[in-house]
């Protein structure tokens, strides 16, 4: 039986600024934390993007 849990926030927590610049690579070398804050937030809004797509696609599939 599955369940479907809905959080009260549903959504997560953001990738640290840390782990950013590791997933970046040397790329990140040059970058402020504010550069890196910028991409990370364009990147958290590119996933939802996705995400939404997705379940709409999915809801006009029924």
């Amino acid at each position: 039986m599955e369940y479907d849990v809905e959080r009260a926030d549903s959504r997560p927590e953001p990738i640290s600024i840390v782990r950013c610049r590791e997933l970046l690579g040397e790329d990140a070398e040059s970058m402020t934390d504010q550069n890196i804050e910028d991409i990370r937030r364009h990147a958290e809004t590119m996933a939802s993007i996705v995400v939404e797509m997705y379940q709409e696609q999915l809801r006009a599939s029924e």
